[in-house]
């Protein structure tokens, strides 16, 4: 049987979902990155792709 996919994803009880976002600043060719937990929380903002992919590992590493 085939399911609906929502815009809205579901979360299990003790899922998080993260909201990531990266664009290219081609001025100074330079990316930038910015990581929320959920829609409400904190926005981290980072410069660099592997403090970026540090910080979500150790989120990961919370489960």
């Amino acid at each position: 049987m085939e399911r609906e996919q929502s815009d809205t994803p579901s979360v299990s009880e003790g899922g998080r979902v993260y909201v990531l976002r990266v664009w290219r600043e081609e001025e100074r060719d330079a990316h930038h990155m910015t990581v929320r937990e959920g829609t409400n929380g904190q926005r981290r903002v980072f410069d660099s792709v592997d403090d970026c992919i540090d910080h979500l590992y150790s989120e990961f590493m919370r489960f």
